[in-house]
């Protein structure tokens, strides 16, 4: 009995070890920390600016926490940066107050304060997202729809813009805890997790070319219908005899239901979790909300729904971004980041949170076929509506994900892809919830949101 007493104690003391250094800085930085409000009362708290030098919060005069001037960039950044308040808790404003609060500073950098006489004051953070570029894609929204916008750089992982609707004005948050059925407080992109729908046929592709031999002799006739065990997977038309390219290009769901059988759950549910689900994201920079897909022996009803993003696979948008990146780069995944760089209250430069270097996610080869195919969406499959003059040539995936048997439910509305360019290495993810059609209706604000970025030269 003695010896398992000990063998409890050694275990608790691990897992105490383990949580605090994985989870020590999302404690710290909770609004109901204590030690966050007081630290408020004795702390001048450091301005937020956006990549080019935009102030988006700063501490004025009377020691009151303001947002910028400009309404319009309050609101497109709102989910981003957050409240004074803590009523978002993944807010900049929250979730960095470690460095916002100077809780970072060191033990000589308060003595300078003390010996100068001056109030301590925070660091300053530079966010790598674009204020420009957050408004443009907020006046591009459908009006009056929810859903999420997310543009990175897919060679650094840089997010350019982060966009979530509906918004908030943090410089008059009654009437956003007014109406909290809003849901404007909630970030979309990183918290809201949706049927991913079509574009998790990326995922089902990479697997079947990972695992599957002899896919050029891969021939599918669609005639509108798949039977699998109780259930029928149906298509909107009849696409005949088809190759895995031709039926990629088409979001045919019937080739891609039969195609999971041959798959099973545990080949695509290891490609689904190599491309990060199932994962317990703890990036630095953010807080992004897990997807799943369930890697349980279900019934071959439920793989094939699980194969075209629908059933039980839930994602959020910033991830589907990141899947698209993982692509742009060859097989190999990026960590998002947020922080541009922090500036200390006496000028010097703050070290950023470690990054975790790329992993192999997919064999290059694999990411060189998906990408050709993703290539042939935009060109002439149902991504069309994403591409862009130029000479610049989009890779993309189209979705419309069912979240209802109504049919007067509209579909959400999806597409992911990139700009297959060195020069603009941008990658998308776009969600509007009950759009309807992806190809008609996200992809269309893709295709704005990736041209105003390279207008910008991000």
């Amino acid at each position: 009995m003695l010896t398992l007493l000990f063998a409890l104690f050694g275990v608790m003391t691990a897992y105490c070890c383990y949580s605090v250094f994985f989870y020590g800085g999302r404690w710290v930085s909770n609004p109901y920390n204590p030690r966050i409000t007081s630290q408020k009362q004795s702390v001048v708290m450091g301005t937020v600016t956006d990549r080019d030098g935009a102030v988006l919060a700063y501490t004025d005069a009377s020691g009151a926490r303001r947002y910028s001037d400009n309404r319009e960039t309050r609101m497109a950044v709102s989910q981003v940066v957050g409240d004074s308040g803590g009523q978002v808790s993944t807010g900049v404003e929250t979730f960095h107050a470690p460095y916002l609060l100077g809780f970072k500073s060191s033990v000589w950098e308060r003595l300078a304060d003390a010996f100068t006489g001056t109030p301590q004051r925070g660091d300053d953070v530079r966010l790598t997202i674009s204020e420009r570029l957050s408004r443009h894609i907020t006046e591009s929204f459908p009006e009056g729809k929810r859903g999420a916008v997310v543009v990175m750089n897919y060679k650094t992982g840089e997010i350019l813009a982060m966009v979530s609707l509906p918004q908030f004005d943090p410089e008059d948050m009654e009437s956003a805890l007014a109406d909290e059925e809003a849901g404007a407080l909630v970030n979309r992109a990183t918290q809201g997790l949706y049927p991913p729908g079509s574009t998790f046929k990326i995922v089902t592709l990479a697997s079947a070319l990972e695992n599957l031999p002899d896919l050029d002799d891969f021939a599918f006739n669609c005639t509108g219908y798949y039977p699998v065990g109780n259930y029928s997977v149906t298509e909107s038309a009849e696409h005949g005899v088809q190759s895995l390219k031709q039926a990629f290009v088409h979001s045919c769901n019937t080739a891609f239901a039969a195609l999971s059988q041959d798959l099973s759950y545990q080949m695509l549910g290891a490609t689904a979790e190599q491309l990060g689900f199932n994962e317990n994201f703890m990036f630095g920079d953010l807080i992004v909300y897990n997807s799943s897909y369930p890697i349980d022996d279900l019934s071959a009803e439920d793989l094939a729904w699980s194969s075209i993003g629908q059933g039980r696979v839930l994602a959020t948008p910033l991830h589907m971004a990141l899947i698209a990146c993982t692509v742009a780069r060859g097989g190999l995944s990026v960590e998002p980041t947020l922080l541009a760089s922090i500036t200390t209250a006496q000028g010097g430069a703050r070290k950023l949170p470690a990054r975790e270097p790329g992993s192999r996610a997919l064999p290059a080869a694999v990411a060189q076929e998906i990408e050709e195919d993703m290539i042939a969406v935009v060109k002439s499959g149902t991504g069309t509506r994403a591409a862009l003059g130029d000479g610049y040539v989009v890779a993309g995936k189209t979705g419309s994900a069912e979240v209802s048997d109504d049919e007067g439910v509209a579909a959400h509305a999806w597409f992911v892809g990139y700009v297959v360019n060195d020069n603009a290495p941008y990658a998308v993810s776009v969600l509007v919830e009950h759009g309807g059609s992806g190809g008609a209706v996200a992809a269309p604000i893709a295709r704005r949101a990736l041209q105003r970025a390279i207008n910008l030269g991000l």
